[in-house]
């Protein structure tokens, strides 16, 4: 079969240049022909499509997106315009933008078709309909505008975005493009109504009309001389208005007056028209910049605010908007509605490729369909990222892989971020098309004949450039090595790495990872085992360097200097012994724990070698462990059996596990050098923020390289000590018979030799639910593990039907027997002498057989801090020594002593419990301590009840001396939480509690609420209507005998007794009461009748009006008390002697105010006048005459003067 050229393949030319860029400002109509003839829209598969589970969110799914959310957001009137179009560089997400941007614009190609139009016939997917559905619906409801530009490249002395987005309007508008200060007075001009007076004058001096002058360079001495012109008053010379403005910069200006401008610019120039904002690269612009962000969210909320939907922002940035996008981007997620958010993903990426690029020429392709299925095993097996591989991948990608698109995108990532020569973003959709064109065309791939395969060592070739500068020196000196020169493979296999270690911190540069990506022809044999040879032959000429957690690297000049530097940090043999130790630690951390009847134990690790002695590692808080002696002993006679055989069978060492290592081997060499790792990374560490980027570099290859040393230790000293010797009691053991790794051996050992160490051990597990049951007061239900049977502990017993606390088992009584041989031991003494062998007893055994002793009266507690003796487990404080283990463990345990209470003091307590509460109960101590506190608590809060209502009787009597001494009575008693102290109290006020008990019963059944009501009743009767009557005088013989019976009642010792007859006679005084009352009312309204009659007959009373009269008699109304019958104030006596005054005074204001009144309507003064009679004697007539005279010369100058007199 002829060989054809990979060329040969394609339905366009592969060496085409294609431009790398898109860029915002390139909007001529050639310009977007060309554009959109490349455009590349992804996705649009339906569900069930292979591709469709590829591209799930293709550049058609989010266009349909979008445009369906701008019009839902339209017709809401959504108050956030805004859009946010995110996607690395090279996502499509500038084109996306622009394209759709200039479409909504209008904008038509050289050939007369609409962009729109163009655009849309991009979508060859089978949902196209979609997305001409979702445009037409949008344009349909809206008439569009656009302002499409790059806030990057427009931006002026850093403006903020709102004062570009006017400027770009304005363009658009047909305002001034050359000078912005003109623009911005041409739309003053407007509003102010004067722009047609402006066109004339403009016309007027230069000849030319304004849209044939407003885009010259010239432009601001246009402007300003047709102003002179115009407005000669204000600019007084044609050069006024620029000399006016000379050095005035717009750097931002307010968002409202943004804001203003726009909303004016529209109503004039674009009525009815939606503007649509497109603004590329906003997330760079705004970047790290607080200031320009928040302007940005003022902008948007402005625009909702007032243009109501008439302007939407779309803006683009490499990153989402969300909580992952740094603190800067994140704050404007709640300016951008997450419906209104556009994210490309890489994944349309191949997609973009493949169409623009690799596309096949299906005539061409037979060939290379024979060629995969001959050796699709090969490539599975041989190439990069073909695991999965299947024939319309291989077809769509070739010369690529199908893992080429993402590996190279990783790879041109890491470059872009670490090399200061690219000035770019991520994932360059552009950088892979160029790369291939540089393949094609300069390393001519594309007459390379069919089967060969792209190779990472040809994309080095193109991409070395891009490469840091240091790590293109270190290539050079690398290229330059014997090892490497006159050696292809090794050349190779250095390039390949030199990419790869970019992206090593998420794939490792492993010796099959390098291999696949050096596979360069479909068929060609398998490489990996040269590869790996390669590499290892580049390592030993320090040409690479390798860890274990990123493999290869190229080692750099600094490289070597660190490794110098490393080499030469001096390590003590002591710190040799101590990372032993260390890692011995760590080791033990991975065997499970050995079990002994079902238990887990923990481990107890000591440590021995010639610098320290018993080195305790690690020990859990439980005393029951496997305790290990690990011995390091470096000096062979040390190791011997005749030492270890007899010695691991005397004193401590007896009840350990004795491991003395073998042949120490590279320990000590692997334990140096992860030292002087570790103290690297200490020195450069801390000041890692001021390390050159190089040394940053070394320092994690450094952390990766003591990742590798700790694992390579770990596995010396495993085998250390699996070649050396298990001692246990005499006993000498090889390591390999109970297991073949370290965790095996150490864990069989243990459970082989744990029924040795622990020859008394209780396999009873008492749970947190189950020993509790032992301080309940019944032990009905308790677990049978307490009983003597089936196992059991021996602490409860059967008796005569009853269970009862024995503590007759095995255990108990090993501990009692430790107590009393000791006279008393602390809770931490019985845990740790009980929890190591022979015995291995759990916590929760010790504190059962405690528990049971106590309810058995065979020991008592001392608590932790001291105080009172617990003798009973209802005793205060005894519930809390054995629920926490820290009170158990400080409080002492002590022989039990005889009690002082005997048989009958409890019989008596018992039936005082029966007479006086209704309480049948046993007569033992803790019933009686347990019944005290729960009744008299009740019986002390019913007494207080009853002080309660006594201090509410009128009068407050005393409380009775019976009931005072059930109260100190109960009070002591239940002043301490301790069981003989309870009943020890009891014992003492027997007569008290039963006398006060008594009385407190009866008391509680006769004074209640309604009770204490009554008296309350009667007591007010007395002090109010009987006290009325008594001072009024008003008492007849039956309310007088009724008042009698009244007072008797109420001064009883107890007067709720019995009140029924002084509540008939209440009732009767308050019956008296009221009809005096109501005589006293009678009487004072006659009276005001009286003098009511008295006013009107005087002269002139008839003319008053309705008003005028109620004005005149209203003082005579107001002296009447107007109360009703049962009212208590004013009182009786104060009724019948205060109204007599009171009428008198109140007829004299009736008169004066009819005065008043009268010297209104008859326009003549009338003045009162007091008469000197009263009280005068008259014997003569001469007497007589002299009162008349003076009577005469009072009155008679005031009627000469016109003044109408009234007598009082």
């Amino acid at each position: 079969m002829p060989q054809h050229p990979i060329r040969d393949l394609f339905t366009a030319d592969v060496t085409r240049d294609i431009a790398p860029v898109v860029y915002f400002h390139e909007q001529d109509p050639a310009k977007l022909a060309a554009e959109v003839g490349e455009y590349i829209v992804t996705g649009g598969y339906p569900e069930g499509d292979p591709r469709q589970r590829r591209v799930r969110d293709g550049i058609h799914e989010q266009y349909v997106r979008l445009l369906t959310a701008l019009r839902a957001a339209i017709t809401s009137r959504s108050d956030l315009p805004a859009s946010w179009i995110s996607g690395f560089y090279g996502s499509g997400k500038s084109s996306f933008a622009k394209l759709l941007g200039l479409a909504l614009d209008g904008r038509v190609l050289p050939d007369g078709q609409p962009l729109a139009e163009a655009f849309l016939a991009r979508d060859q997917s089978p949902g196209r309909q979609d997305l001409v559905d979702a445009w037409t619906a949008l344009r349909d409801m809206i008439d569009p505008i656009a302002a499409v530009f790059d806030i990057g490249a427009v931006a002026r002395d850093g403006e903020h975005i709102h004062a570009a987005a006017v400027r770009k309007i304005a363009e658009r508008l047909d305002y001034s493009r050359a000078s912005a200060l003109v623009a911005e007075t041409e739309l003053k001009l407007e509003i102010d109504g004067r722009w047609p007076d402006f066109l004339r004058a403009v016309e007027d001096v230069h000849g030319h009309p304004w849209a044939a002058l407003k885009d010259k360079a010239m432009v601001e001495d246009h402007f300003s001389a047709a102003l002179h012109r115009l407005d000669p008053a204000t600019y007084e010379e044609p050069m006024s208005w620029v000399d006016s403005r000379a050095g005035t910069t717009r750097t931002g200006g307010a968002v409202d007056e943004a804001i203003r401008s726009i909303e004016a610019m529209l109503r004039l120039r674009a009525s009815g028209k939606t503007l649509f904002l497109v603004v590329d690269e906003v997330s760079q612009y705004v970047h790290q910049n607080d200031d320009r962000m928040l302007k940005l969210q003022s902008f948007v909320s402005a625009l909702g605010a007032r243009l109501k939907g008439g302007v939407w922002l779309l803006a683009t940035g490499q990153q989402k908007i969300d909580d992952d996008a740094g603190t800067n981007l994140q704050k404007l997620k709640d300016r951008f509605p997450p419906a209104l958010r556009v994210h490309l993903s890489p994944t349309n990426i191949r997609d973009v490729v493949h169409r623009r690029l690799l596309h096949k020429d299906p005539k061409r392709v037979e060939p290379l369909r024979t060629l995969f299925q001959d050796h699709r095993a090969g490539l599975t097996l041989n190439a990069f990222g073909c695991q999965d591989i299947t024939e319309e991948d291989f077809l769509e990608v070739y010369p690529l892989l199908p893992g080429h698109v993402e590996l190279l995108m990783n790879i041109t990532t890491a470059l872009r971020q670490r090399s200061s020569r690219l000035q770019g973003d991520h994932h360059a959709i552009r950088g892979l098309l160029q790369l291939l064109g540089d393949l094609f065309r300069d390393r001519k791939l594309a007459d390379q004949p069919v089967g060969m395969l792209v190779t990472l060592d040809a994309i080095y070739d193109v991409q070395q450039s891009s490469l840091d500068a240091t790590l293109q020196s270190t290539l050079a000196q690398v290229m330059n090595q014997d090892a490497v020169t006159g050696d292809v493979l090794a050349q190779r296999v250095v390039k390949a790495v030199a990419l790869l270690e970019q992206i090593q911190e998420t794939l490792p540069t492993t010796p099959e990872l390098v291999a696949r990506c050096l596979y360069d022809r479909v068929g060609a044999p398998p490489n990996q085992r040269a590869v790996a040879d390669a590499l290892e032959a580049l390592r030993a000429a320090r040409c690479l360097s390798f860890t274990e957690q990123y493999g290869y690297k190229i080692q750099s000049s600094a490289g070597q200097d660190w490794n110098r530097e490393r080499d030469d940090l001096p390590v003590p043999d002591e710190q040799v012994h101590d990372l032993v130790a260390e890692r011995l630690n760590t080791l033990m951390g991975q065997p499970e724990r050995p079990r002994f009847r079902g238990r887990p134990f923990p481990w107890d690790l000591l440590f021995t070698d010639r610098f320290t002695t018993e080195q305790r590692l690690t020990r859990g808080r439980d005393d029951t462990v496997v305790t290990v002696d690990f011995r390091y002993l470096t000096v062979r006679d040390e190791r011997r059996d005749d030492i270890w055989v007899p010695k691991s069978a005397e004193g401590a060492l007896r009840d350990r596990l004795v491991w003395v290592a073998g042949e120490p081997g590279e320990i000590a060499r692997l334990a140096r050098d992860l030292k002087k790792s570790r103290r690297m990374i200490e020195l450069y560490r801390a000041r890692f923020d001021g390390l050159s980027p190089e040394k940053r570099r070394l320092l994690v290859d450094e952390e990766g390289n003591r990742n590798d040393l700790d694992k390579r230790l770990d596995a010396a000293v495993r085998s250390a000590f699996m070649e050396g010797v298990l001692y246990f009691r005499g006993l000498r053991s090889d390591p390999r018979a109970f297991g073949n790794s370290f965790a095996e051996a150490i864990k069989a050992a243990a459970e082989r030799f744990l029924p040795d160490l622990y020859q008394h051990y209780c396999d009873v597990a008492i749970s947190n639910a189950e020993w509790p049951q032992l301080l309940e007061r019944h032990f009905d239900g308790a677990s049978n593990k307490f009983f003597g049977t089936a196992g059991g502990l021996g602490i409860l017993a059967m008796d005569a039907g009853q269970t009862i606390a024995t503590c007759s088992g095995a255990v108990p009584q090993r501990i009692l027997q430790y107590i009393e041989t000791n006279n008393g031991a602390s809770g931490s003494t019985l845990l740790t002498h009980f929890g190591k062998p022979p015995y291995g007893y759990p916590l929760d055994v010790v504190r059962a057989c405690l528990v049971g002793l106590l309810r058995a009266g065979r020991i008592a507690v001392n608590p932790d801090g001291g105080g009172e003796i617990i003798t009973s487990y209802a005793d205060a404080g005894a519930r809390d020594v054995f629920t926490t283990d820290r009170p158990l463990r400080q409080s002492d345990f002590v022989p039990a002593r005889a009690s002082e209470i005997t048989h009958s003091d409890l019989v008596r307590i018992r039936k005082l419990f029966e007479s006086a509460l209704g309480r049948d109960i046993n007569p033992d101590r803790e019933a009686i301590a347990d019944t005290a506190f729960s009744e008299f608590r009740a019986q002390r809060d019913a007494l207080r009840e009853v002080e309660r209502l006594y201090e509410r009787l009128p009068g407050r009597p005393p409380l009775p001396p019976v009931l005072e001494a059930l109260g100190k009575a109960l009070e002591t008693c239940i002043a301490r939480r301790h069981v003989d102290e309870v009943v020890k109290a009891i014992k003492r006020h027997l007569d008290p509690l039963r006398d006060g008990l008594q009385l407190l019963g009866i008391t509680r059944a006769e004074l209640t609420e309604a009770a204490v009501v009554a008296v309350e009743a009667l007591t007010r009767c007395r002090d109010v209507q009987l006290a009325q009557l008594r001072e009024a005088g008003a008492l007849d013989a039956e309310a007088a005998a009724d008042a009698i019976l009244l007072d008797a009642q109420l001064a009883q010792d107890r007067p709720w007794r019995a009140p029924v007859e002084a509540e008939a006679a209440a009732k009767r005084l308050k019956e008296v009461y009221t009809r005096a009352r109501m005589a006293l009312m009678a009487r004072h309204e006659t009276e005001a009748e009286g003098a009511r009659a008295y006013v009107k007959q005087r002269e002139g009373f008839v003319r008053l009006s309705a008003d005028q009269s109620n004005h005149v008699l209203r003082p005579i109304f107001e002296a009447v008390s107007h109360t009703d019958a049962a009212a208590v104030q004013p009182t009786l006596a104060a009724l019948s002697g205060q109204f007599p005054e009171r009428l008198r005074q109140s007829v004299g204001e009736a008169n004066s105010r009819l005065d008043d009144i009268l010297e209104q309507l008859d326009q003549v003064p009338v003045k009162a006048v007091r008469l000197p009679v009263h009280g005068r004697e008259i014997r003569t007539r001469a007497e007589l005459n002299t009162l008349l005279r003076d009577i005469e010369d009072q009155i008679a100058p005031l009627v000469n003067q016109g003044v109408r007199v009234r007598v009082e």
